[in-house]
């Protein structure tokens, strides 16, 4: 039993540090709007996580496996949710970001859409889950998920901290607005090709 919460945990947080659309959000609305937004975020993307991890141990693999097209329209839905972020990043304003804060719901609502429709993540609850969901407990592993993304989460948002200066700088927050919108760009096209 012990085997296979350690098995889940050191999978999962390899693929949840790794950076995706979730991470990539929560990157750069910390770097926008500041730390007290970031925590609505990872917020959302750990609620999002958490909903997958709990469907995903109680059939929705076997759901899905039934009606295959479930998870076309999943996938076809997070790909077009990433272009249309990589829309609003390409098309910000220079300073549009930093000084606009959202409210905690439309923070929250924003990751866990971000999330729980990240074809990504169901492919790897759909891996993973079978393999342990015999020797161990929903609610510990969903545990195991709110600890790990609120320690990623923390990461992040410090890492924000120096890279807040080199945006203040020049052009800079329009450079990474572009760079960060060709990366959701990639991930979309990711997200439809698997």
């Amino acid at each position: 039993m012990l085997e296979s919460y350690l098995l889940f945990t050191a999978i999962w947080f390899v693929a949840a540090a790794t950076p995706g659309a979730d991470t990539m959000l929560l990157l750069t609305t910390s770097l926008s709007t500041g730390w007290r937004s970031a925590v609505s975020v990872s917020l959302g993307i750990t609620s999002a996580k958490i909903v997958l991890l709990t469907v995903t141990f109680f059939g929705l693999t076997a759901l899905i496996q039934g009606v295959p097209e479930i998870f076309v329209v999943l996938k076809i839905f997070g790909a077009g949710f990433l272009f249309w972020r990589a829309y609003k990043m390409w098309n910000s304003t220079v300073g549009s970001n930093s000084s606009r804060r959202t409210g905690f719901w439309k923070n929250f609502g924003l990751a866990f859409t971000v999330a729980v429709s990240n074809p990504q993540a169901l492919l790897f609850y759909f891996a993973v889950i079978p393999q342990v969901s015999q020797s161990t407990n929903v609610w510990v592993l969903n545990s195991i998920i709110a600890i790990g993304f609120t320690v990623i989460s923390a990461f992040y948002i410090l890492l924000a901290a120096p890279i807040r200066a080199w945006i203040s700088r020049g052009s800079n927050q329009r450079l990474l607005n572009r760079a960060v919108a060709v990366i959701f760009i990639l991930l979309a096209f990711l997200v439809l090709l698997r």
